[in-house]
């Protein structure tokens, strides 16, 4: 009954877990490095949810290859464990120092893993963390069972202290996700020591995988409060991956004319009516082409994948707030910059490049409006 009820708590997990895969992988459209990271602690996560039930099930159990599938599905089960541990710290790494060039030299986050596998290949040949009885094809712990525990308490201990040591790097409120990130499977693994029927440690994971979910890759932490656009930091996320991948992207810079005035003239309540209008009209020209952003005020980004028309696009956002029906939306202008995507060049100086691009049109804007006066 006990083993019952466990089993529908793995399902229940895995259930989660597919869920949470499918959302990163298809609705999600921010990529990153660490959208890429937590994906694949999903996949580990899930092999381990699937194999814990799979050894109970064949523990007893006699029929060709029985024992192979025991004992295999153990020794998966106790390397997982590390492996798992590993991916997430380079997943609190990453979201630390945002340098996927930095993971590739922190291989010792795997060491655990390697020292895990060379054991577990001499638990073969003499039982330290466990033995399959080969007649009853039964499982028995290892006199060295515990080990595995504190091996993989060490990992999440250093997890913790490494967070402790770059605190500055990151926001309190991302340093409580990540502690809970961590001790999530902790409180599970202490569990699972002191009472050996209760499986926790797997679920605590699954918890720990939703937390993270929840308040570092959701779509909310995605958007803009009141465009519902796509905010600076994921613009940053997403102009990172595409220079990670080296994709060529055209960066479109925009910004409202005499916005002020607009707020001066009908309120702010107008002047937020007009940045969502705004909004609206650049998803309508570059939803099927573009990665459309806020930074902040009226302040927009596109990045538009490959070779982008700009006359006919800038042509089409004009044509959309002229056939606007409120006036200030139909009177409403833009100043813009344009940069092609330079593999010598930084982000700050190709937006530099749009930045400069900007204000001479907008300079040249506000001397064709007084003109006109």
């Amino acid at each position: 009954m006990a083993y019952l009820v466990q089993f529908q708590i793995n399902v229940f997990a895995l259930v989660i877990l597919v869920i949470l895969y499918a959302m990163i992988r298809f609705r999600l459209r921010v990529k990153s490095y660490g959208k890429l990271l937590l994906r694949w602690i999903m996949v580990l996560t899930a092999v381990a949810v699937v194999l814990e039930p799979l050894t109970w099930i064949f523990d007893g159990m006699l029929f060709p290859f029985s024992y192979f599938l025991e004992y295999s599905t153990n020794v998966l089960l106790f390397l997982v464990g590390p492996v798992l541990g590993g991916m997430l710290l380079s997943y609190v790494d990453y979201h630390v120092f945002h340098d996927p060039k930095r993971l590739s030299k922190r291989g010792y986050y795997q060491h655990l893993s390697v020292l895990t596998a060379i054991i577990l290949v001499v638990n073969f040949f003499n039982p330290i963390y466990f033995e399959i009885d080969p007649i009853r094809n039964s499982f028995s712990s290892g006199a060295l069972k515990d080990v595995h525990y504190l091996v993989l308490a060490s990992l999440y201990i250093y997890m913790l202290v490494f967070l402790y040591r770059n605190r500055r790097r990151i926001s309190q409120s991302a340093m409580m996700i990540f502690i809970w990130f961590f001790m999530l499977p902790i409180i599970g693994m202490i569990v699972q020591l002191f009472n050996s029927r209760l499986h926790f440690s797997w679920t605590a994971v699954v918890l720990g995988v939703l937390v993270a979910y929840i308040f570092l890759e959701s779509t909310a932490s995605e958007q803009d409060y009141l465009t519902k656009l796509y905010n600076r930091q994921s613009y940053e996320m997403y102009i990172d991956h595409l220079i990670e991948t080296d994709q060529p992207f055209t960066f479109l810079l925009f910004d409202l004319n005499h916005f002020k005035k607009i707020n001066d003239t009908f309120g702010h309540q107008i002047g937020d009516k007009t940045l969502i209008y705004f909004g609206r009209t650049l998803k309508k020209v570059f939803t099927n082409q573009g990665f459309i952003s806020r930074l902040g005020g009226d302040e927009f980004v596109v990045l538009v994948e490959g070779v982008l028309d700009e006359t006919a696009a800038i042509n089409q956002v004009n044509a959309y707030l002229k056939a606007a029906n409120p006036s200030y939306i139909k009177n409403l202008s833009f100043s813009y910059g344009v940069k092609q995507y330079d593999q010598k060049k930084s982000v700050e100086a190709m937006y530099s490049e749009a930045d400069k691009m900007l204000y001479i049109n907008k300079r040249l804007y506000h001397q064709q409006f007084n003109d006109n006066i």
